[in-house]
């Protein structure tokens, strides 16, 4: 099975197995993405054929869920060389599940698959790939619009799904972004993303990120 097969049977077979069926197709990253958020001009081209796909809600999972593909691409393994038990590609793909169908989504989680990407090439000296409980501010609403004060987002445990699955090439973490406040920020920065993570989650702002609910008060 070489990398062609590896890739159909994610996103033809594991995709709509683990998410429901894809709603819009799948939405590559693009060069203006690394440039124009990035100040990135050259790239990797295996890098263009990543992107978003975008799933309705299901009866068991009532929110839409956007996921990222091709980070799970096995680019630099032999066929011969798979191992099933081992990971396949990066290892990991990301999720983002929200209240609203939308495209800022997909940009969001466009934007951390190239950021992320970009830092594991290296090209953000002292900085590694993205690890759970990274916090990322945006510096700006998720959505683009005044009134939301969600403008940063934690890399968590999916909660809402399985987080692990298989491919021929591998397995795959599938791992989320939570968007939180500047406020619910400095509560991380002070006592920790699982002490945040923990007070999102009893106040049903986790793990489903809704961009109209106003900030926790701590």
């Amino acid at each position: 099975m070489d990398l062609e097969a590896v890739w159909k049977v994610r996103e033809e077979e594991a995709y709509p197995a683990l998410f429901g069926p894809c709603n819009r197709g799948i939405f590559p990253l693009t060069q203006d993405i690394f440039s124009g958020q990035f100040n990135q001009t050259e790239i990797d081209p295996r890098w263009l054929f990543c992107g978003v796909f975008e799933f309705a809600p299901t009866p068991a999972r009532p929110c839409w869920l956007y996921v990222t593909s091709g980070y799970s691409n096995p680019w630099d393994q032999d066929p011969a060389d798979y191992d099933p038990t081992g990971e396949s590609g990066a290892g990991v793909e990301f999720t983002f599940a929200v209240s609203e169908q939308g495209d800022w989504p997909i940009l969001i989680l466009q934007q951390m698959l190239a950021f992320d990407l970009l830092l594991g090439a290296g090209r953000f000296a002292g900085m590694d790939r993205m690890s759970l409980h990274d916090r990322i501010p945006f510096r700006a609403s998720i959505n683009g619009k005044s009134d939301c004060q969600i403008r940063n987002l934690i890399l968590v445990e999916r909660e809402d799904g399985p987080r692990v699955f298989p491919l021929p090439s591998g397995e795959v973490i599938l791992v989320g972004f939570t968007g939180i406040t500047d406020a619910e920020l400095a509560f991380a920065k002070e006592h920790g993303s699982p002490a945040l993570i923990e007070k999102l989650r009893a106040a049903g702002c986790h793990p489903v990120t809704n961009p109209t609910r106003r900030s926790l008060t701590f």
